[in-house]
């Protein structure tokens, strides 16, 4: 059994023999015989062994086998099929995977697509936003500006009111001092006649019984000191008036009677018998020997009332000046077209310096002083303060200057478009009192030249700066300067021309001139027509031609000069 060949001996004899991944078949070896190596017949016991097997079989192990089987069917290839394969393998693997990355990524760009496609439709709807903004805040502006014109118009009527208030308070303070002097004047009167009549009361009361005596004459005398203490002086003089005029009546009636008496005894009537009726006081009753009256004291209170404003003492009262609210004087000055009060400050009028770079509080100092009339011819076209006048124009300034009396400017008749210089003084007049500044207005589309350049002829002839029309001359200059124009508008800037200051006019004669002498130019016939009819601008273009010939040939002659001594600086060298 020693002899016999084991699984591990076979293999471990063929592993220098297996050199790929797939094994090689090789043939059986060949089997040799079985050696039986002698034993023992028998055991110790007597029993008998049993015979072993002679031969060693590889199916007798199950692993082995199967194993040889799978081998066997195995199919032999060779090392390069296999790469090949390997590598087919690989590149199909790698191809489908790169068109799945590219499917991927076609989706991708769907999806970015989209997202594109959205902000797209998102930036149009806030374009739409935007616009919409827009026009909401011009909306807006307006309702401001005609909002910010309201309150103006109501801090104007709330300064006229507070005028007014100070005005009724002075006339208020002037009537009260009115009446104090006449509470004055009265008092006096009143002590006056108290004096008077409290020695005329007593006397006639105690006067008028039938039978007057010396005791009543002394009582009434007595009684005098105590009834005048007794009287106040507020209630004094109705009293005392009351008793004068019983005195006089008392006596017309006694006279009366004694008239009828004596009439009825002539006429034989019955004489009536008068101890029935009292006897009436009369200046025959008066007594002979009654004693002087004394004069009446007068009554005084025993505080002194004047403290009180009851009777203030008799002094000059002065006239109150009205003061505003912080003591400032509020002297009127009239009033602005606009109802603003107007103050005693004079502003500094330079009209080489604009208007509208002056802060709030300098322009507003131009509603103060007189208001003036402007003219056209014997048009009136509005009424202005006097120093915004002179400030914005040159020739108003000059005018009065010279005539400081003057209320009123007159301009030619016809020199002028009389609402285009009504839009410049309404705009001179609302610079005193806006808080913000602006020019006039422009309208930039062509249909609108005609209103443009008279806007900018009344201005010319007002004598206004440049710069308050600016605007103007810029659009209309930009649109001569890129030749965008017709024969009807060069007829518009002829007729409506200022030739002594007259920028627009000026820059279209030199771009006619310009394209005169260029090659370019074609309307040349047309040109020649118009010309005719607008003598000014032929002149002036003749002017700027003669004057551009002369430039040129000065050019020339310098370009002349400078060869000649370039040519003997070289001959010299």
């Amino acid at each position: 059994m020693s002899g016999a060949p084991s699984p591990s001996a076979f293999w471990s004899q063929k592993s220098r023999e297996v050199k790929t991944a797939l094994p090689t078949i090789s043939a059986e070896p060949a089997k040799s015989p079985t050696v039986v190596s002698a034993s023992k017949t028998g055991l110790t016991n007597g029993a008998v062994a049993k015979s072993l097997p002679t031969t060693t079989r590889w199916s007798d192990f199950d692993d082995d086998e199967e194993f040889l089987a799978g081998c066997l069917s195995l199919t032999i290839k060779s090392p390069a099929a296999t790469t090949k394969s390997n590598v087919g393998e690989q590149k199909s693997t790698h191809t489908d995977t790169l068109g799945g990355v590219g499917d991927a990524k076609d989706v991708r760009i769907h999806q970015l697509e989209d997202i594109v496609q959205e902000k797209q439709d998102r930036m149009a709807m806030l374009e739409e936003q935007v616009e919409d903004n827009e026009v909401s805040l011009e909306t807006l502006k307006e309702d401001n500006h005609k909002q910010y014109l309201y309150i103006q118009e109501m801090v104007a009527e709330v300064d006229e009111k507070s005028r007014r208030i100070l005005d009724l308070e002075t006339e208020l303070d002037d009537k009260g001092a009115r009446i104090r002097e006449l509470e004055m004047g009265t008092v006096s009167e009143s002590h006056t006649q108290v004096s008077t009549d409290d020695v005329a009361s007593p006397v006639k009361e105690y006067t008028s019984d039938p039978v007057p005596d010396s005791d009543s004459t002394d009582t009434t005398n007595t009684d005098l000191p105590k009834t005048a203490e007794k009287t106040d002086v507020s209630e004094c003089s109705t009293p005392c008036e009351s008793s004068s005029e019983h005195v006089q009546v008392s006596s017309a009636n006694t006279g009366d009677l004694q008239q009828k008496h004596d009439s009825q005894q002539a006429m034989g009537v019955p004489a009536v018998n008068e101890s029935k009726f009292p006897k009436l006081w009369s200046p025959d009753l008066r007594p002979k020997n009654s004693a002087p009256v004394e004069k009446p004291r007068l009554l005084k209170m025993a505080i002194d009332t004047s403290k009180f404003g009851k009777y203030p003492a008799a002094t000059a009262v002065k006239k109150p000046e009205p003061t505003g609210r912080k003591g400032v004087s509020t002297t009127s000055y009239g009033q602005t077209s606009k109802g603003l009060a107007k103050t005693g400050a004079m502003p500094k009028i330079d009209p080489e310096r604009d208007i509208r770079q002056l802060p709030h509080a300098e322009r507003v100092l131009f509603a103060n002083g007189p208001e003036v009339v402007v003219n056209s011819g014997s048009m009136k076209l509005a009424t202005v303060s006097k120093f915004v006048l002179m400030q914005c124009s040159a020739i108003a300034n000059e005018h009065f200057t010279q005539n400081p009396g003057e209320t009123s400017i007159a301009f030619p008749q016809g020199s002028m478009n009389p609402e285009a210089a009504k839009k410049h003084l309404s705009w001179m007049q609302e610079m005193t009192y806006q808080g913000r500044v602006y020019s006039v207005t422009l309208n930039a589309e062509e249909r609108h030249d005609t209103k443009n350049l008279k806007i900018c002829q009344a201005a010319r002839v007002m004598g206004l700066n440049n710069t308050y029309v600016g605007h103007f001359t810029k659009v209309l200059c930009d649109r001569v300067r890129s030749n965008k124009y017709s024969l009807e508008f060069i007829s518009t800037v002829c007729e409506l021309a200022y030739p002594s200051n007259d920028p627009i006019f000026d820059c279209l004669a030199n771009n006619l001139v310009n394209r005169q002498l260029s090659k370019s130019f074609t309307n040349a016939d047309e040109l020649e027509k118009l010309l005719v009819s607008y003598p000014v601008l032929k002149e002036s273009m003749a002017k700027i031609e003669q004057r551009v010939k002369d430039s040129r040939a000065a050019d020339r002659r310098k370009g002349s000069m400078f060869c000649e001594i370039s040519t003997v600086r070289g001959e010299s060298k």
